[in-house]
């Protein structure tokens, strides 16, 4: 799977889904998505057992393996997710702690990951001005867990009520002129990955 986008609102129809599926619409030639929604998943919290760090594996059993596999698979992640109390919602969290597996797979076994990118939509009912801080900084930590570069984030302040974000011409136009460069790195990270595979 080329993109992986991760719904991490609870709340579907809502600001977060509105301004992924208009990233999703720049991806042009890229066909392959696959969209994971973690309130909808079969997901167990994190134990803290340890047992990843000489392993490689959860001691769970549940969605989190495929989903790890889809994440370990693709050249491009969007997450899009709204802050609840300057973080992720629990689900989106859940999702997030369980990549301890794959954080081990890196740090403790010396496992080699291929490269890909990431990018971050977040929608906040508030105005603070650090409204973002929290999610921002998981969202890195997260996304290196599983060797994902972090290249790029919108923010939105001010939007509470289901789906209002998608009156907002302004939003919108700036989330497809940052999809399309996010694309545009996608498609010339395939193309090197193509090389580097004809080398070999």
């Amino acid at each position: 799977m080329e993109i992986i986008a991760i719904m991490g609102s609870p709340r579907r129809g809502g600001n977060c889904e509105v301004l992924l599926d208009e990233f999703l619409r720049e991806r042009g030639k890229i066909q392959e998505v696959k969209t994971l929604i973690p309130a909808q998943m079969d997901i167990g919290f994190c134990r803290g057992c340890r047992s990843c760090e000489s392993t490689g594996h959860c001691v769970l059993s549940d969605d989190m393996q495929g989903a790890a596999d889809l994440l370990m698979g693709c050249k491009g992640v969007i997450l899009s997710a709204p802050v609840f109390f300057y973080g992720f919602p629990a689900s989106m969290k859940a999702f997030i702690d369980r990549m301890q597996f794959l954080w081990s797979r890196k740090y403790f076994l010396k496992k080699q990951f291929e490269e890909k990118k990431g990018f971050l939509l977040s929608v906040g009912a508030t105005r603070g001005k650090r409204l973002f801080e929290g999610v921002k900084l998981t969202t890195r930590y997260f996304f290196d867990s599983f060797g994902c570069e972090y290249s790029g984030d919108a923010f939105f302040r001010g939007f509470d009520r289901k789906g209002e974000i998608a009156q907002c011409g302004e939003c919108l136009q700036e989330v497809r002129i940052k999809a399309t460069d996010f694309f545009t790195s996608i498609i010339k990270l395939r193309g090197a990955a193509g090389e580097r595979s004809e080398n070999t």
